[in-house]
């Protein structure tokens, strides 16, 4: 009797660690982690934002280049008054350097508009892949995916341009050589930050 109740008392002890083993809890830990990809850069070109960003920006260059044009033709006015002096009379020394003054105003001036133009550009990059970057976050978060990998897909069109050195460091930037497009993240993420910059938040 006391051999058989050993025996029965093992084989619930051993039912019973296979149940542990098997728990929800274990079997949870044990599931494969979800992978997803994003491509920051299609992101970045298609958000409707990028688009208006960039429309603002022409908009900035074609006022600066009316703004150019008409300083380009005072200048011009002046270097065809100073013409009309001759060289030797007191007049010409003072056009000159008004002229000189002015010329000097319009380099600093078009230097100045254009450190301005390209810090705007660089925080607006950096405002927009932070915010790309978030949106990922929300989009994985509400699928359940675990890794959300950035890939990077290297433009070749120019290729007849471009040196061996320059084809071998572009394809070297390629980071995922295979993945089934169900797990692409990109258009959800796009339309996720559509919908929060439509709705101005």
């Amino acid at each position: 009797m006391n051999v058989a109740r050993t025996v029965r008392l093992a084989a619930l002890t051993l039912v019973v660690a296979l149940a542990l083993n098997l728990s929800p809890a274990r079997a949870q830990s044990a599931q494969p982690t979800k992978v997803a990809t994003a491509n920051p850069a299609k992101v970045f070109q298609q958000l409707q934002e990028t688009t208006d960003l960039k429309a603002a920006i022409e908009n900035k260059l074609k006022v600066f280049e009316q703004q150019k044009f008409e300083k380009q033709q005072k200048l011009k006015e002046l270097e065809a008054q100073r013409n009309l002096l001759k060289p030797d009379a007191p007049a010409y020394q003072d056009k000159q350097r008004e002229l000189l003054q002015a010329s000097m105003e319009f380099q600093v001036w078009g230097q100045m508009f254009q450190a301005d133009l390209q810090r705007e550009q660089k925080m607006q990059m950096k405002t927009l892949f932070d915010k790309i970057t978030a949106s990922v976050t929300e989009v994985a978060t509400q699928k359940g995916i675990d890794l959300v990998i950035a890939e990077q897909r290297p433009e070749l069109d120019n290729i007849d341009q471009l040196n061996i050195d320059q084809v071998r460091a572009l394809l070297s930037t390629r980071n995922v050589l295979f993945s089934v497009p169900q797990i692409d993240i990109s258009n959800d993420v796009i339309a996720a930050m559509d919908a929060r910059y439509k709705s101005g938040k």
